[in-house]
């Protein structure tokens, strides 16, 4: 299910868009100040944020600006911007800025509803486009893969690198942004050996995360190899590196 941050300070304004986009069987989740709504976003995926920029302790851009560098898992959902005054907003600017679309107060709710929906149809659009224009990227003509640029169904696991979610048999497992880069690293190499050396200065460049050696690449594959229950899936070339197995090998070795 769908979930939206609903960042409002009007308590009033903030409920009625709540009602009305419950209606669309999404989670909503609602906050009034920056502090708040920092701290659902470390705790929750959001698939849409919808922020005032104008706020009791801050200016909604500031959060925006946060969302941008990738501090929060949210980063890529799509942005919409609640504001009093049009003519400060720059709609050359939007994208650059990480916003989607705009309203301006006072709005009718079902008008926000509209933009909301508008969204979701446009991802899911992307999603099914990419997915068909890569299939045969890696695994295609397997009966029990199918990957595209960021969705990949393989089995009982389902991977969606765009908004975050993964799947193993119907169950949901939450995966930190590490671990997220090193599953789509192994899935998009299928088959293929990542050496250890070069998987950790790959893994330092697309987290940035500096510190990442050899050691703690094994507890990571580790750690993921438990979450998703992949043990027949990622396999350790011992003193080489790591692989998703494909499919076929897979199979006939159990």
């Amino acid at each position: 299910m769908n979930k939206i941050l609903v960042i409002e300070a009007d308590a009033k304004l903030a409920e009625q868009l709540c009602r009305a986009l419950r209606d669309m069987d999404t989670r909503v989740f609602s906050c009034g100040t920056l502090e708040t709504a920092t701290a659902l976003l470390e705790k929750e995926l959001y698939q849409q944020i919808i922020i005032d920029t104008e706020l009791p302790d801050g200016n909604g851009y500031d959060l925006i600006y946060e969302l941008g560098l990738g501090i929060y898992e949210s980063g890529s959902a799509p942005i919409i911007l609640i504001t009093s005054d049009a003519y400060q907003i720059n709609t050359s600017e939007l994208s650059e800025q990480g916003i989607a679309d705009f309203i301006t107060k006072p709005f009718n709710v079902s008008v926000l509803k509209a933009k909301v929906c508008t969204q979701f149809r446009r991802r899911a659009r992307a999603f099914s486009f990419r997915a068909i224009s890569r299939f045969e990227a890696i695994g295609a003509g397997s009966r029990n893969s199918i990957i595209g640029e960021h969705i990949v169904v393989i089995d009982d696991y389902i991977f969606n690198f765009d908004t975050g979610e993964y799947s193993v048999a119907g169950e949901r497992v939450r995966l930190n942004r590490f671990e997220q880069c090193l599953l789509r690293n192994l899935v998009e190499n299928k088959g293929v050996v990542l050496k250890k050396k070069a998987l950790v200065d790959k893994l330092r460049m697309e987290t940035r995360v500096l510190c990442i050696d050899e050691t703690l690449l094994t507890e990571a594959v580790h750690m993921l190899c438990n979450k998703l229950n992949a043990q027949n899936y990622i396999k350790t070339v011992y003193g080489i590196g790591y692989l998703w197995t494909m499919a076929e090998d897979k199979n006939k070795s159990g």
